[in-house]
């Protein structure tokens, strides 16, 4: 993209300006082709005005930000959603691996989304667009899936196939069922706090394990965790009792 073509839908002018603000003094390949503050108008505003990228405020009662990419059958530009919360919504962003900014709203992360806008295979939201609805109708298999990008697009993940997370900096290797792995440029932390309540505990600094996946506890000195690859994780000291605590009544000790 050489010149973006920008919308912004929030339900609150002062937002509106904050981004739009951003977006011209800062954003210099960006030009912002219309606002609106309700679902409704910005789906007229986007049938008539061709965008590259639509900056989506998630929240605007009594809609919200999804049901407006539901009126468009095929989604042709990017979203970058907006939110002030850490929301059940943002987790489902999250887990879809789209792109997102928390109020208040900050120039260096506009620019960032923006790079990753630049640099994403084109289309991609029709790709994830499904996951995406399911994880925010909260259906029975909501979040047991998550959405990883890969050289060539995306891959959707069963959780239950991730054995452990592993950090090298910050990037994080996912390593898989079947001795397949990929080495993600998103830190441990954010993994750790999408995956947390799913069956994972950060047993150390650098990994994350399901525990599902445990085959052995070695206990002492050094105490650690087989997992079903065979791979040995040590346990730090200062979380293994809080560790065998959330193990009980999941796997026998």
């Amino acid at each position: 993209m050489s010149n973006i073509k920008a919308a912004i839908v929030d339900d609150e002018v002062r937002n509106i300006h904050i981004l739009r603000n951003i977006l011209e003094n800062y954003c210099k390949d960006v030009t912002v082709v219309g606002e609106a503050q309700n679902i409704h108008e910005a789906a007229e505003m986007i049938k008539n005005n061709p965008i590259d990228v639509l900056f989506l405020d998630i929240e605007m009662p009594p809609h919200n930000g999804f049901q407006l990419l539901e009126m468009f059958p095929i989604l042709n530009f990017e979203v970058i959603f907006i939110t002030a919360f850490q929301e059940y919504a943002l987790q489902a962003i999250k887990f879809a691996a789209l792109d997102y900014l928390l109020k208040p709203i900050k120039v260096s992360e506009v620019e960032d989304a923006l790079e990753k806008v630049k640099k994403s295979k084109k289309g991609r939201l029709n790709e994830l667009a499904s996951i995406l609805k399911d994880y925010v109708k909260n259906n029975d298999n909501a979040f047991s899936k998550i959405v990883i990008p890969v050289n060539d697009g995306y891959n959707v993940i069963d959780l239950k196939d991730i054995i452990y997370c592993e950090a090298f900096d910050s990037y994080t290797k996912i390593q898989l069922i079947n001795n397949v792995s990929h080495l993600i440029s998103k830190s441990l932390k954010e993994y750790e706090e999408m995956l947390s309540d799913k069956g994972f505990y950060r047993v150390h600094k650098s990994f994350l394990i399901n525990i599902h996946h445990i085959v052995k506890i070695i206990k002492g000195l050094g105490t650690a965790v087989v997992m079903s690859d065979q791979k040995n994780i040590p346990i730090s000291s200062r979380k293994k009792d809080e560790f065998f605590a959330q193990l009980k009544g999941v796997i026998n000790l």
